[in-house]
Formats: structure tokens, C-alpha cells, sequence
């Protein structure tokens, strides 16, 4: 089904041994609405049957028959399907290759211009899916330097063709974030290749930034996925392996937190929020309880204050739902505000809030402080990791007080 004010998309997933299944159905209607949009879901029978198959979201699409209403009047579909789409610079790579204005840059709109690709597991077809296959939104390594010229030129507005944009239109719509990015493919396997804007104050300061906090993040106890900083043509470029790729080609299922809280507006949020989240679908909840605990506090100490809801995750695995690796932790020179709360306030946390808001994850006060202890002695030597990474010294002075003041506040009851 397809009208100008509906679309109905079937729904497969890429399994983590590569095969193609199809999951269910999803139609969205109400599409000239800027407000009142309308999604419903319905799994399919044999999906249903099937002894591997897990929820597309445990919350809001638990595994069952019926239909599920998506209660997003404003993109009219589940939080987890919005979940494949790009932001806003892959958002406007998939537009442009799929021709489509800004009137009709509807998620639903945007689902069926995937055409098999995307963020995650999930495939979208306008057809039943009986040869649905993932396809591959990645190019050869060998080819970055010209997707990132590419990507200058489409970041300045500059009228042309798509031929003249081929390598990032290739590559660039399944990339997520903000910021510029690619999909490209290395050594058998996927990466996702950053690089500097050119609306950047520096060539390398947010490559150099994302690098040193990641690295900091694991050494303060956090998983993080693999990384590579390589330099193409004097261009610096940071790898980020792909965490959600199995060994076998395959996909493993990921959710963000946005999604699985439901909540919208994500300045209304906490971390003990995104702990109820974990409390709830975790098949590992004191080992996820913990990371989670550590990575807020990473967050705290390194002004990494871009802690929306989309930058944390639940990944699922043979293992069952465990929170994902660490990702997107770039200190913020700019923005000392968090966005998720920490004992209802959005800065100049304390020993007291730091410890209130584990105590709503379900720690103990006692292992709230070791923690701390713990990752605050971790991250003592931050300066000189942002020396190592390349961070411009000027950047590590504009940082140097706020930090210092963070180490000291969180000290302090």
C-alpha cells in the first residue's frame, strides 16, 4: 500500500548468521500531518514461530500477535524503525539519492528510501520481501578521499549531480550522528570513517577529541569498539569498527535508550531512567548496571555533555540484551550543560549526586564511591592523553578549568 498519505513497509531483519527474515509489517498513514501521524506494527506468524526469533523492541513490540500502535504523532512510526534513519547529515545524503524535498521527508518516507540499507539490523521493502537482501552502503577504503571531497561539496550547498556525488551517496546514508561520516570497508571488515567538517575550527580537533575521550572511556574500565586514526591525504581520519556486525556478515539487533525509554524530550531524563531501562531487558544486569554507572562518570569528568538518549544503546546478541559498547564520547568544548540528569540537576555534580543517582541504578553507596574513586584515579592523566591524540593545546586550556573543577566537585559532598 502506498498513496501520498500512507506507506506500508514489510519489515525483515539480517540474523547474526547473515540469513534474511522476514519480521513483520508496518504501515504509517497520516503522512501530510506535522503532528498527527499514525504507525501500527503487526509481527509476522511465521516470524512468530521462529525458536530465534527476539522483539525488535522488548518494550513497546514485545513478541505476540496483534497490533502495536506507534504513539509518535509527529514521525509516525516505532521508535525502533526510526531507529535505522540517519540524522541529520545522513538524512541529507539519503535524500538527495532518493530525490525527495523537504515536504516529503517523512520517517516513513525515508524507510522506504533505505532500500535495504541502514542503521542496524532492519531491512524496509514496499514489496514483499521474498528476495530481500541487506545491501552493502559501504566503498572501499582505497576510495575515502574522494567521499570526503564529496562531502565538502555537499556540506557547502553546491549544486550538482548526483554522478558528481556517487562515493558519498554511496556510503554516507547509513552513517549516523551528525556530523560527517562514512561506511567504508577495510580489512574484511565495516568501519565508520570521521572526519573534519568543514565548518570545523580545526582540521583534526574533533578527530583528535573523539579519539582521546574513547581512549580514556577504556581506560576507565569501558568497553569500547575497535579504533584506527589514520591520516589520507594530510586529512585525519578516525575508525570506528562496527559493533554490531558478527563475525559471520550477520547483523546483532540494536536499540537505543531514546526508543526504549520512550521519552521524547530527552532533557527530562536521567540516568537512573536509562538504568530502569537496563534493570528491565538486561540479560546481564549487574554487568551492565556498572558500565552504565562508569560511563556517566566518564561523561562527568570529561565534559562529554552530548549524553542524549541516542548515544546509548541495548544490543542484542546470542547472548541475549546487554548494554552496547561505548560510543560518541567527545569532551565538549563548547557545552558544559548535560543533557541527561544526574540527581535533577544538569551540571556542578557532587560526591552526593553522583552517588544519590547510583543508588536509583541499585548500586550500593559504598560501591558508588569505589567506583568513583576508581575512574576519577583513571582519568588523572587526561592531558596527556589529549597531547598523544593531537588535541591542540589551546582546546586542552579552554577544557583544563571546567575539568579541574569537575575532579574537584565530585570529591566534595
Amino acid at each position: 500500500m502506498k498513496s501520498n498519505d500512507a506507506i506500508s513497509l514489510y519489515v525483515s531483519a539480517v540474523m547474526p548468521d547473515g540469513e534474511v527474515v522476514y519480521v513483520g509489517r508496518l504501515l504509517s498513514r497520516n503522512l501530510h500531518s506535522s503532528d498527527r501521524k499514525e504507525g501500527f506494527f503487526k509481527y509476522d506468524e511465521g516470524y512468530l514461530r521462529r525458536q530465534d526469533a527476539y522483539p525488535l523492541d522488548p518494550i513497546h513490540l514485545p513478541l505476540g500477535p496483534g497490533i502495536f500502535e506507534a504513539r509518535r504523532g509527529e514521525t509516525g512510526v516505532h521508535g525502533v524503525f526510526d531507529d535505522s534513519l540517519p540524522d541529520a547529515w545522513g538524512r541529507t545524503i539519503l535524500a538527495k539519492r532518493a530525490g525527495l524535498d523537504k515536504s516529503r521527508l517523512t520517517s516513513a518516507r525515508l524507510l522506504a528510501a533505505l532500500k535495504g540499507s541502514g542503521l542496524g539490523c532492519l531491512l524496509y521493502a514496499e514489496k514483499y520481501p521474498a528476495k530481500v537482501r541487506c545491501v552493502d552502503q559501504s566503498i572501499d577504503f582505497k576510495r575515502i578521499s574522494a567521499a570526503i571531497g564529496e562531502a565538502g561539496v555537499l556540506e557547502a550547498n553546491i549544486d550538482t549531480g548526483n554522478k558528481e556525488l556517487k562515493h558519498i551517496l554511496a556510503c554516507g546514508s547509513s552513517a549516523g550522528g551528525a556530523r560527517p561520516k562514512v561506511l567504508v570497508r577495510m580489512e574484511d571488515h565495516l568501519w565508520l570513517a570521521k572526519f573534519s567538517s568543514i565548518r570545523d575550527i580545526g582540521p583534526a580537533l574533533f578527530v583528535s577529541l573523539e579519539q582521546a575521550g574513547m581512549l580514556l572511556a577504556q581506560e576507565a574500565g569501558l568497553k569500547i569498539p575497535e579504533l584506527k586514526r589514520v591520516t589520507v591525504e594530510n586529512r585525519e581520519i578516525l575508525l570506528v569498527k562496527r559493533f554490531d556486525v558478527t563475525t559471520a556478515g550477520g547483523r546483532n539487533a540494536i536499540v537505543s535508550m531514546r526508543t526504549l525509554t520512550g521519552e521524547e524530550d530527552p532533557y527530562l531524563v536521567s540516568y537512573a531512567d536509562v538504568a530502569g531501562v537496563i534493570r528491565r531487558i538486561s540479560d546481564r544486569p549487574d554487568v551492565d548496571l556498572e558500565s552504565l554507572f562508569r560511563w556517566m562518570l566518564v561523561n562527568v569528568l570529561l565534559q562529554n555533555t552530548d549524553d542524549h538518549l541516542q548515544n546509548f544503546s541495548m544490543l542484542h546478541t546470542d547472548s541475549g540484551w546487554m548494554l552496547s559498547p561505548a560510543y560518541d564520547i567527545t569532551p565538549n568544548i563548547y557545552q558544559e550543560s548535560h543533557i541527561l540528569q544526574i540527581n535533577g540537576k544538569d551540571g556542578m555534580f557532587t560526591r552526593e549526586d553522583i552517588v544519590s543517582e547510583g543508588r536509583r541504578f541499585g548500586l550500593s553507596p559504598q560501591k558508588c564511591r569505589r567506583l568513583l574513586l576508581e575512574v576519577y584515579a583513571k582519568l588523572a592523566g587526561w592531558e596527556d592523553v589529549f597531547e598523544q591524540c593531537g588535541v591542540p593545546g589551546q582546546h586542552t586550556q579552554t577544557l583544563r578549568e571546567s575539568i579541574k573543577q569537575k575532579r574537584k566537585l565530585v570529591l566534595t559532598t
